[in-house]
């Protein structure tokens, strides 16, 4: 009863396309008309906020996860390395997976402490697999969305992001491999000067026993 109370609260359809006020002098503004969502349209929209298949292969991610990292800051760059935990579990009803991170970052010799946090999940009307992902490096959101590739057992995801030392938004390329029930993988690609693709980041996550 709680979610069926909530989806009406959210979808709400007003009458004509949307709210009519009247602007004549002699007419007050109309109020808006609230159209009840029959049976059959909440039905479809009940069923799209479940869990679906897609939400269990993220839950394959829950748990606690100790990695190591290189990253590139530029297309011809040495990688600099570092390593982490990240802490996975399912949250909102087992809709998206939360992930959360903290450790120090080697960055051209220097000790920087992270955090960072993301949601992973599946638009089941959209039919995709969506991210969002903010940190202490910035305050812009990383968004992206993309689709599993079975064969390949990855997520393959394009977004956008801000870079801290670059104006504007910058176009990312993201696959997430699962390899086995311990071991996962996240590579981030990025668009060099010379206007070729080169790897940003790379993780490999090995589950903690």
């Amino acid at each position: 009863m709680k979610n069926y109370i909530v989806m009406l609260l959210t979808f709400l359809i007003f009458t004509n396309g949307g709210v009519s006020q009247g602007y004549a002098e002699d007419k007050p503004a109309h109020a808006a008309h609230i159209e009840i969502l029959d049976d059959d349209v909440m039905n479809k929209m009940t069923a799209l906020a479940q869990p679906a298949e897609q939400h269990q292969l993220l839950s394959s991610l829950a748990g606690t996860w100790d990695y190591t990292l290189q990253y590139w800051v530029n297309e011809s760059a040495d990688p600099q390395t570092s390593s982490g935990t990240m802490v996975n579990e399912m949250v909102l009803g087992e809709r998206y997976l939360s992930e959360k991170t903290g450790l120090i970052l080697n960055v051209g010799g220097q000790s920087i402490p992270y955090e960072g946090w993301g949601l992973l999940g599946y638009d089941s009307g959209n039919k995709n697999f969506t991210s969002v992902w903010a940190d202490t490096m910035r305050t812009g959101l990383m968004s992206g969305s993309g689709s599993y590739n079975e064969e390949q057992k990855t997520i393959e995801e394009k977004g956008q992001f801000t870079h801290p030392l670059l104006t504007g938004e910058q176009a990312y390329r993201a696959e997430l491999q699962f390899v086995d029930q311990d071991i996962y993988k996240r590579t981030f690609f990025m668009t060099g000067k010379s206007g070729k693709e080169f790897k940003v980041l790379e993780i490999e996550l090995n589950r903690r026993k």
